[in-house]
C-alpha cells in the first residue's frame, strides 16, 4: 500500500509556494528603509547579484518541488540547498525577513520529513521532459507577465494592465522585443536583465531535460543492452530471454555488473520479465535490490513467467508464486511420425504434400519479396477476431525485425507462402523457439500443422534437442505439483472463465506436438498486487 502522502503534497506545496514568493520579491523594490541599512555593508552591484540569485533559486524551488512529490532523494538534498540559499539571498537583496521566513520554514519542514525521500533518480523518459520543458516555459511566461503588470508607472512611463503584461511578454519571448519599451530606472533595467536571465536559465534547463530521454535512448540503452547481452551468452536459460534485448525494456545491474534483469512500468506497476539472469549467487541480491528500488518508487513488482529454478529464493525474499501455466516442450530426440501416434501426422503431411505444398527455410537478411508476402499474411492473420499485436512477451510483425531473423515457411507450387514461423534465439543451449507464427486465411486445413512438423525435422537434423510451442496459459497442475491454496482458487475461478480466453483450445492445440511441460510463474509480494499485474501486463502489451 502507498504511504501517507499528505506530508509530501505540504513539502511540494511549500516549495512551489516558496519559489512563488522569492519570484514576487524580486519584482516588487525593495523598501528604502531597510535599503540603508544594507548600503552600509554591501555595495549595489552586489545586492542586486542577490536579486538575480534568488531569481535563479526560485526558479529551481518551483521545479523541484514536482520532484519532491516524487520523492526523490536528490530532489531533497537539492531542495535543503535552495531553501538555505533563500534565507541568505532574501536578507542581502532588502532585509526581507517576510519571504526568508518561508524558505526557513520550507529547510525545517524537508529536515522533518527527511526520511520520505528515498526514490533514486529513475530512468529519463520523454513524458517527464515534456512536463519539465512546459513548466520551464509556464515559469518564465508567468514571471515575466507578473513583472509588467505590478511594475510602478515610473519605471516605464507606462501603467501596464493584464493585457499589456501579455503582450509585452509574448514580444520578449518571441524576440521581436518593442522598440518603445525604455526604461528609465536602474530597476527598470535590472528588470529586463532578470527577463534574460531566467529566460535563458529556462531555455537551457528545458534543453537539458529533453536532451537527458533522447541520449538514454541513443546512448545509454544501447550500452546497456550489449552488456546485458553479454551476460545471455553466458547464463541464458529461458526461451523468453531473446525479448529482453528488446527495445520496450528498461534493465537493472547487480552491483558487479554481471547479472541483470529486464522490466517495465505501466500503471505504477514494474513487471520483470522472467528471472533475473547471471551467476546463480548473485540471484537474492539482486531482486532483493530491485524490490528496494521499487519500493523507494511506490511501485508494484512481479517476475512474470519465471522458471521453477528460483523459487526457493522468491519464497526466502516472502514471495508469493502463482502458477500461470506451463511451456510446451517438443523434446526433438523423441519425437518421430512414425507408429500409431505419428499417424494423424503422416496423413497431414501426405496430404499437403500431394497438393503441392513444401516447406522453405529463408536465411536472413530475408528478400523483400518474401517479407512482402508474411506482411500480407500477418495483415490477413490479424484481421481475425481477437488477434492483435502484443508486445513484452512477444515480437510484433515489423518489417527490420523479421528481416533479421530466419524464417521457416510454408509454400506452395507457386512459390506462394501460405504460412510461416520466425525463428529467434532461445539462449537455452540446445534448444530452439519461434516468436511470429501467421497464416493466410484461406490457406488449406492442417497448413500450421505442416509447418510445424517440417519445422521439428529440420531442427532435429541440425542438431537441436528441444523446441519451445511457448506458453499454454492457466492449464492445471501436474500430480508432482504442490500448489498452494491460493494458486487452486484462482486456476478454478479462471478456468471457469475459459468462454472468454479460450485456455484449454490452446493447450489441447500445442498438446498435438508437446512431449513435456515445464510450469511458469508469476512472483508477487501480496494478493492485492494480482489484479494490478494483470492490468499493468495489459497496459505494458499494448503497441
Amino acid at each position: 500500500m502507498k504511504r501517507n502522502r499528505l506530508p509530501l503534497y505540504l513539502v511540494a506545496l511549500v516549495a512551489l509556494g516558496s519559489g512563488l514568493v522569492n519570484l514576487l520579491s524580486v519584482i516588487n523594490t525593495a523598501l528604502p528603509e531597510r535599503m540603508a541599512v544594507l548600503d552600509k555593508f554591501f555595495t549595489l552591484e552586489f545586492i542586486h547579484l542577490s536579486r538575480f540569485l534568488t531569481l535563479l533559486t526560485g526558479f529551481a524551488l518551483i521545479i523541484s518541488s514536482i520532484n519532491l512529490l516524487k520523492r526523490k532523494k536528490r530532489a531533497f538534498q537539492f531542495g535543503l540547498a535552495l531553501a538555505l540559499s533563500s534565507v541568505v539571498f532574501h536578507m542581502i537583496k532588502g532585509l526581507d525577513y517576510e519571504e526568508a521566513s518561508v524558505s526557513l520554514f520550507l529547510f525545517f519542514l524537508l529536515l522533518f520529513s527527511r526520511r520520505r525521500f528515498t526514490v533514486k533518480s529513475t530512468l529519463p523518459d520523454v513524458r517527464s521532459a515534456v512536463l519539465r520543458f512546459a513548466s520551464a516555459l509556464l515559469i518564465v511566461f508567468c514571471y515575466s507577465i507578473a513583472g509588467f503588470w505590478l511594475l510602478d508607472r515610473r519605471h516605464f512611463n507606462t501603467n501596464f494592465r493584464l493585457n499589456d503584461a501579455v503582450r509585452e511578454t509574448l514580444q520578449f519571448l518571441s524576440l521581436s522585443g518593442n522598440p518603445n519599451l525604455h526604461p528609465r530606472t536602474r530597476y527598470a533595467r535590472w528588470f529586463l536583465d532578470s527577463l534574460y536571465l531566467i529566460s535563458l536559465t529556462g531555455i537551457a534547463y528545458s534543453i537539458v531535460a529533453l536532451f537527458r530521454p533522447v541520449r538514454y535512448q541513443f546512448r545509454v540503452l544501447p550500452f546497456e543492452r550489449e552488456k546485458a547481452r553479454m551476460i545471455l551468452e553466458r547464463y541464458g536459460r529461458h526461451s523468453l530471454d531473446y525479448f529482453k534485448l528488446w527495445h520496450d525494456k528498461s534493465y537493472f545491474f547487480s552491483d558487479s555488473q554481471k547479472t541483470f534483469l529486464a522490466y517495465r512500468v505501466g500503471s505504477n506497476f514494474a513487471v520483470v520479465l522472467a528471472d533475473p539472469v547471471g551467476p546463480e549467487e548473485e540471484i537474492e541480491a539482486i531482486v532483493r535490490d530491485f524490490i528496494t528500488l521499487c519500493t523507494d518508487n511506490d511501485w508494484g513488482v512481479a517476475f512474470h513467467q519465471t522458471l521453477p529454478d528460483f523459487l526457493p529464493i522468491y519464497e526466502k525474499l516472502g514471495l508469493k508464486k502463482l502458477k500461470i501455466g506451463d511451456d510446451a516442450i517438443v523434446e526433438l530426440t523423441r519425437f518421430t511420425l512414425a507408429g500409431k501416434e505419428g499417424k494423424t501426422f503422416r496423413h497431414t503431411l501426405h496430404r499437403l504434400e500431394e497438393e503441392g505444398i513444401h516447406s522453405e527455410y529463408f536465411e536472413p537478411p530475408i528478400s523483400t519479396a518474401t517479407l512482402q508476402q508474411a506482411k500480407t499474411i500477418s495483415d490477413e492473420w490479424l484481421q481475425i477476431a481477437g488477434r492483435r499485436e502484443r508486445g513484452f512477451t512477444l515480437g510484433v510483425f515489423d518489417p527490420d525485425y523479421v528481416r533479421s531473423t530466419p524464417v521457416f515457411a510454408a509454400t506452395d507450387k507457386n512459390g506462394t507462402v501460405l504460412g510461416f514461423a520466425n525463428l529467434i534465439p532461445s539462449y537455452k543451449k540446445g534448444e530452439a523457439t519461434i516468436d511470429l507464427m501467421r497464416r493466410r486465411t484461406d490457406a488449406p486445413n492442417g497448413i500450421m500443422d505442416f509447418l510445424f512438423l517440417k519445422l521439428f525435422q529440420d531442427l532435429a537434423q541440425k542438431g537441436f534437442e528441444r523446441f519451445s510451442l511457448g506458453m499454454a496459459p492457466m492449464s492445471g497442475f501436474n500430480e508432482s505439483e504442490e500448489p498452494t491454496a491460493e494458486e487452486r482458487a484462482i486456476h478454478a475461478f479462471v478456468q471457469r472463465m475459459n468462454f472468454l480466453f479460450s485456455f484449454k483450445g490452446l493447450r489441447a492445440y500445442k498438446a498435438k506436438f508437446a512431449t513435456l511441460w515445464e510450469p511458469r510463474y508469476v512472483i508477487y509480494q501480496n494478493t492485492f498486487d494480482l489484479p494490478r499485474h494483470a492490468i499493468a501486463i495489459n497496459t505494458i502489451s499494448k503497441l
